[in-house]
């Protein structure tokens, strides 16, 4: 039996002979350190082999803190005569070490060789981004996620909360934005309803279940643009007070939250506090990408803020409010994090973290912002947004990507890197599996496993015991010949992708500028 791991270890030796069978006799000794490890293992033990262990045999998991220097997500694994025992630098590094064990036992059907792994990821942030607007994922369909992320030993769930079609966190001193915002008579073409949203106890549950897998959960309400969501349930948050309802198609919408009166930020900065009592995690993720500035254009009170803060241009406008909401979020203990479609030099300070998503934003951009102190998560679209087909984003596009750009003097201002499963064509969780893995586990590979490691054939060559997992735990996913996509596959997939267009709504957003400008032009004249 060949054994491997996803994501491949700093180092792994393993022997042939059986030297160790996990039954249901097996002692599973550890210290207060080990407990959460300890819980996801016999989780699942129970759900992979309907196991349940007494612990009354001479077969036994050792799970510890180690006495030696180790870095804190890293572990030990030594599979030996009668015992498999995990050391860890942290609880975190024990937690991971049960990740790979699990691994390992699925493989071996409970029986392993002698064995041994020194393991530590390469970058502290391994994200994967989860876009709850556009179609509602339950709160079970999260957990399924939490479990699986785990299993790739990623540890930032970002939860995209809010867009133009959806609202959905329950927010008390806002309710309208659930009651309203989270319901949208149908969508693009059809005819069907959708809605829902998560309760603070939804909440609470996530984020303990994610505690216990060693997850931080980052939220995200998005702003100002990407906002019709709330406009649609408090009408004055945008420009000229128009009353929109919950967008039903895809694409970038022209009505954004109004930046130039102040109730404005009173609203946003009361969305962040409750927010904030909700996720006890450091960064609060407040948007900030997709903004267009037709409305602010025509707009009194967008107008006289750009004049009163002696501001060059509607653009820098868009900056002021992050940064202004980016300062509210860090006077609370908080450290924000916003996307970067684009360089962005006024008013945003040093300490927000820029996750940088497109090519609007060069490489060497990034290094310079970077090298003038500032942090930086990676998610590129072309290689890191799982929902891109496979025609445009294989597999091994995703694996080959390298998230480390050359030239950055302090290495530890790229905290990592997060993949990205955006909504708009991803309504089951049957399609979250077949776009999010194999690619699930390319990118994990790479944000785990040391830069050397990268050998794409070697991953492939892994596959098999890969999917079998996959199987074990019910999650769907596309096989090989999806993932690498022939030439006319591939370009059948490319074709069958351009029809996202027709969802865009350009000729409504045209349409409807022109009516706003002639309306309030108009009104303005008169006044």
């Amino acid at each position: 039996m060949k054994f491997s791991v996803i994501p491949e270890p700093l180092q792994m030796e393993t022997g042939a002979e059986p030297l160790f069978t996990l039954t249901r006799l097996c002692e599973i000794e550890c210290d207060s350190a080990g407990e959460k490890a300890k819980k996801n293992l016999l989780k699942f033990l129970g759900d992979a082999f309907s196991m349940e262990v007494l612990g009354t045999g001479r077969e036994r998991v050792v799970l510890r803190l180690s006495e030696e220097a180790m870095p804190d997500e890293g572990y030990r694994l030594t599979v030996r005569d009668h015992e498999a025992v995990i050391v860890g630098g942290t609880e975190r590094g024990i937690f991971y070490g049960v990740q790979t064990l699990k691994q390992l036992l699925l493989q071996g059907e409970l029986s392993l060789p002698r064995i041994r792994i020194e393991d530590s990821p390469r970058f502290p942030y391994r994200g994967f981004m989860l876009d709850c607007a556009r179609y509602f994922f339950t709160k079970e369909a999260v957990f399924v996620f939490l479990e699986m992320m785990a299993m790739h030993k990623l540890n930032k769930l970002h939860l995209h909360l809010s867009d133009d079609q959806g609202f959905r966190v329950m927010l008390e001193d806002n309710i309208l934005l659930t009651e309203i915002g989270s319901y949208r008579s149908h969508t693009n073409f059809g005819k069907v309803p959708h809605s829902g949203f998560y309760t603070k106890q939804d909440i609470r549950e996530i984020v303990a279940f994610a505690q216990e897998r060693c997850i931080d959960i980052i939220p995200e309400i998005d702003s100002p643009g990407h906002s019709v969501s709330m406009i649609a349930a408090y009408p004055q948050l945008s420009c000229f007070d128009r009353e929109l309802t919950v967008a039903t198609g895809w694409g970038i919408k022209h009505d954004v939250l109004c930046v130039g009166k102040e109730s404005t930020y009173d609203f946003i900065f009361s969305v962040f506090d409750e927010l904030m009592e909700l996720f006890p995690g450091e960064l609060i993720h407040l948007g900030g990408d997709e903004v267009p500035t037709m409305r602010w254009e025509l707009c009194p009170h967008c107008r006289k803020k750009k004049e009163e803060m002696g501001l060059q241009s509607f653009a820098d406008l868009h900056t002021y409010y992050l940064g202004r909401v980016a300062a509210h979020i860090e006077s609370r203990g908080r450290k924000a994090v916003m996307w970067n479609d684009r360089p962005k030099e006024k008013n945003v300070s040093k300490s927000v973290v820029w996750q940088l998503w497109n090519s609007e934003m060069s490489h060497e951009e990034a290094v310079a912002e970077m090298n003038s102190g500032r942090d930086f998560i990676i998610s590129c679209s072309d290689a890191y947004y799982l929902d891109l087909p496979y025609a445009l984003t294989d597999l091994q596009t995703c694996y080959e990507f390298e998230p480390a750009f050359e030239g950055i003097r302090e290495p530890s201002r790229l905290m990592g890197a997060e993949c990205c499963l955006w909504g708009e064509y991803v309504p089951t969780m049957a399609k979250a599996g077949y776009c999010t893995y194999p690619r699930l586990g390319a990118f994990a590979e790479r944000v785990w496993s040391a830069a050397e490691k990268k050998d794409y054939t070697h991953f492939c060559g892994k596959l098999e015991n890969y999917y079998a997992m996959l199987d074990c735990f019910g999650i769907d996913y596309a096989k090989m010949s999806r993932a690498m996509p022939g030439a006319l596959s591939r370009m059948g997939g490319r074709l069958y992708w351009e029809r996202r267009k027709l969802h865009w709504g350009g000729l409504h957003n045209l349409i409807d500028d022109f009516t706003v400008k002639n309306k309030y032009t108009i009104k303005e004249k008169k006044q």
